[in-house]
């Protein structure tokens, strides 16, 4: 169980492209609220300076603190690919870095003007930028390259400084080490809990593929990536034959095995991290696939029948049980939204039925 948390948290590939969208999304609604009130508090700092600083150094600052502004404000205005993972990451690398280039730049003019030791707020920036980090769910290898981002940052600024080596650098390095190991202690903390509670929302207690609630929810996205990139999508529509008969002879208990059964073959026919398994309810199951149009959708259906031939199970009376299934493939159309692709989908699976069940029928 340590294991597979651990391999869990360690990296974002092991995570499903739905639970990466969730998590996209997540961080840039994190990331646009602090850009915004970044935005927002570099102006209104420029009153303590005016307090603090000699006049010389006033224009200077003020002109740092104003392109830091502007560039959190751009970037709360970025809304673009929102749902993405790598953009997002991007965009967590960005605010790092205008925060990182305003006190690299501030800790050169104090410096210059020979203010850097007596003016509150400025030798701390660093150490703000690296607790940040506990605010979002990130991955192990996330946290590690944030802080050593941070740390290299730090040491580059340190060596413009010419302090670099110095009782008083080393251990403001060390310390941000420090920070950085317990700022992303909590990073990972929050992606497990967030990992944790996604399943729970998602997740069908007794097969383990995606529930209802996922399924329709993350349809709707491919619909709308799947028009964005003006790729096929196709979904099939599962139900397994005459499954009241295996409750009324077998029980529920058999039941219930012929549904995992059936959930693990077509578990083994997704594509990873592409295609959407989902118990749709009952004895329904639902199969998202993008970029497959409807000939290549009932290939996948065709393997997934013929691959529940071969598959038995045990029932607790001892007797092996087979099952088969009838499916109904529909491909998203120009005027389709869910409900009318569903509605294909369930009219060609009534078709397979109609025909002699153990069949698959495509939508017309």
């Amino acid at each position: 169980m340590f294991l597979e948390t651990l391999l869990d948290v360690s990296s974002g590939s092991r995570h499903s492209r739905y639970f990466n969208q969730t998590r996209s999304y997540y961080l840039f609604r994190r990331i646009r609220v602090i850009a915004l009130l970044l935005a927002l508090i570099q102006p209104a700092w420029f009153v303590v300076d005016y307090f603090l600083l000699p006049d010389d150094m006033l224009d200077a600052i003020a002109l740092a603190r104003g392109i830091g502004a502007l560039g959190c404000l751009l970037l709360a205005l970025w809304t673009f690919k929102r749902y993405s993972l790598r953009l997002a990451q991007v965009r967590l690398a960005i605010l790092v870095m205008l925060l990182s280039g305003f006190q690299t730049a501030s800790s050169s003019l104090l410096l210059i003007h020979g203010y850097e030791s007596n003016v509150a707020g400025y030798h701390f920036f660093p150490f703000m930028i690296i607790t940040m980090m506990a605010i979002f769910p990130l991955a192990i290898s996330e946290a590690c390259c944030f802080t050593l981002g941070v740390l290299f940052i730090e040491l580059v600024t340190q060596l413009l400084r010419g302090t670099a080596g110095s009782v008083e650098a080393i251990n403001s390095l060390w310390l941000l080490a420090v920070l950085g190991l317990i700022a992303g202690w909590a990073a990972v903390n929050q992606l497990n809990m967030l990992l944790g509670l996604y399943r729970q929302a998602t997740r069908d207690p007794l097969t383990g593929l995606a529930n209802r609630r996922q399924a329709l929810d993350q349809l709707s996205l491919d619909i709308l990536q799947s028009r964005e990139q003006k790729q096929a999508l196709s979904v099939l529509l599962f139900d397994l034959d005459k499954f009241k008969h295996f409750n009324d002879n077998y029980g529920h208990a058999a039941g219930d095995l012929v549904l995992k059964s059936f959930a693990k073959v077509m578990r083994k026919q997704a594509r990873k991290r592409i295609d959407l398994v989902c118990r749709y309810g009952g004895e329904e199951f639902l199969m998202v696939l993008p970029g497959l149009n409807a000939m290549q959708a009932k290939e996948v259906a065709e393997v997934i029948r013929l691959a529940c031939h071969d598959e038995k199970v045990t029932a607790p009376n001892g007797n092996k049980i087979g099952f088969t299934t009838s499916t109904g493939v529909a491909e998203l159309t120009a005027n389709d939204d869910i409900e009318s692709l569903l509605r294909r989908s369930d009219d060609a699976l009534y078709a397979a039925k109609d025909a002699g069940r153990d069949q698959v029928s495509v939508a017309g």
